[in-house]
C-alpha cells in the first residue's frame, strides 16, 4: 500500500514527489526524482493532524517531512502501518459541529451568568463576613477623602440636628441588631440635597435636603430608606461586588497594575453612591417597614419624593441619586402609599 505526496528533506526548502510505501510491516519513502530510498520505521513517525483540509504531515527521523496528497488515503495507510491516526483536538471539534455549538453556548451562559448572578451573590457571601470594625474605618476614611473634596460643616441648627438624630437612632435600635449606625451632617454644593450610606452604619445627610424638604417627617423618611441600606448591608455588599468584579476583569487581561491602582480607588472612597435596583427596592421595602414599627408614617417620605419629582422641571439630572435610581419615582411613591 502507499500514498503519494510530498518530500521536504532536512537540508532542503524545495519539495519533491514522494511515495511512502507500507509493505510487511515496514514503510518506505522513495523518491524518483532523487533516486531517494529511506526506511520509515514507525515508532520514530510523528503524525501531525490535519485541520480542516490542510494535509497530514508526518515527521521522519532525521529531520525529513512528508506531506501526504490525500487524506483519507492517509488514514487508511497508517491504519495499514499499525500507526496511530493522531486526530487533533482542533479536527475533532471541527467534525463534531454539534460539540462546536453546545461550546459556544456554554462559555456564551458563562460569560452571562457569571458576572449577572455568580459575583454579585460570591460578593454577598463575603460582605457578610467582614468585620464591622473593618466596615466602620473603610466608612470613615470614606467620609474624610469627602470632607477634603466635596463637604464643608454642616450649618443646621443644632436643636435640628438633634432631632434627626434622635429620630435615627431610635429607628436604628429597632432593627439592627449587630450593627451600628451612625448619622452625620454635611453641606455641599457638588453633591447637593442627598442622604447616603457608607460602609460600617455611617449615613451622610446633606444641609439641602433639609432645606428642600421644609418638612422634617419627610426627611426622617429617607433616613428610614438609608437605615434600610444600613440594615441590608449594601454598602458592603457594593463594595465586595465591585471589587470582584475589577479582579475578574483584571485576571482576564492580566493588568495587575490596573486593578491596584483602582482597589486602592474604590476602597478608599466610594465615590459612586449608585445603587443596583435590586438594593433600592430592598431599602424601600425596608425603610417602609422601618417607617411603620417605629410608629411614623411612609407617607411624607412619599410627599417629599413628589415634591422633588415636580420641582426638577426639565432638569431632573439635578435630583438626588437616591431619588434618580430606579424604581422610578412614581413607583416608589405608590409603594409607600399602598396598604
Amino acid at each position: 500500500m502507499e500514498i503519494s505526496g510530498k518530500l521536504y528533506l532536512s537540508d532542503q526548502s524545495k519539495a519533491l514527489p514522494a511515495v511512502l510505501k507500507g509493505f510487511d510491516g515496514v514503510c518506505r519513502l522513495q523518491s524518483n526524482s532523487k533516486e531517494i530510498n529511506l526506511e520509515a520505521r514507525r515508532d520514530e513517525m510523528v503524525i501531525q493532524a490535519p485541520v480542516g483540509s490542510l494535509p497530514y504531515k508526518i515527521l521522519l527521523a532525521e529531520g525529513h517531512l512528508f506531506e501526504a496528497e490525500n487524506n483519507q488515503e492517509t488514514k487508511k495507510f497508517l491504519e495499514f502501518c499499525q500507526k496511530p491516526n493522531a486526530e487533533s483536538w482542533l479536527s475533532y471539534l471541527e467534525q463534531k459541529k454539534t460539540v462546536i455549538l453546545v461550546g459556544i453556548m456554554l462559555i456564551a451562559s458563562l460569560v452571562i451568568t457569571v458576572p449577572k448572578y455568580g459575583l454579585p451573590w460570591m460578593g454577598d457571601q463575603v460582605a457578610h463576613w467582614i468585620p464591622q470594625s473593618w466596615l466602620m474605618m473603610a466608612g470613615d476614611e470614606t467620609l474624610e477623602i469627602l470632607d477634603e473634596s466635596f463637604f464643608s460643616p454642616s450649618e443646621l441648627a443644632p436643636q435640628d440636628q438633634d432631632q434627626f438624630t434622635k429620630e435615627f437612632n431610635r429607628m436604628a435600635s429597632l432593627v439592627l441588631k449587630d450593627q451600628t449606625a451612625r448619622l452625620v451632617f454635611r453641606q455641599s454644593e457638588e453633591i447637593g440635597p442627598n442622604a447616603f450610606a457608607l460602609p460600617g452604619g455611617l449615613v451622610v445627610l446633606t444641609d439641602e435636603l433639609v432645606e428642600i424638604a421644609e418638612d422634617q417627617a419627610g426627611v426622617i423618611g429617607v433616613l428610614a430608606h438609608e437605615l434600610g441600606h444600613v440594615q441590608l448591608k449594601h454598602p458592603a455588599r457594593r463594595l465586595v461586588r465591585s471589587l470582584m468584579a475589577l479582579a475578574l476583569v483584571s485576571l482576564i487581561f492580566d493588568d495587575a497594575a490596573t486593578f491596584a491602582e483602582e482597589l486602592a480607588a474604590i476602597s478608599g472612597s466610594l465615590i459612586s453612591l449608585a445603587y443596583t435596583r435590586e438594593f433600592e427596592e430592598e431599602a424601600d421595602r425596608a425603610g417602609k417597614e422601618i417607617l411603620i414599627g417605629a410608629g411614623l408614617s411612609p407617607i411624607p417620605l412619599a410627599d417629599l419624593l413628589q415634591k422633588l419629582s415636580d420641582g426638577c422641571e426639565e432638569n431632573c439630572s439635578q435630583l438626588p441619586e437616591w431619588l434618580t435610581t430606579h424604581p422610578s419615582v412614581p413607583s416608589r411613591i405608590e409603594f409607600l402609599l399602598s396598604e
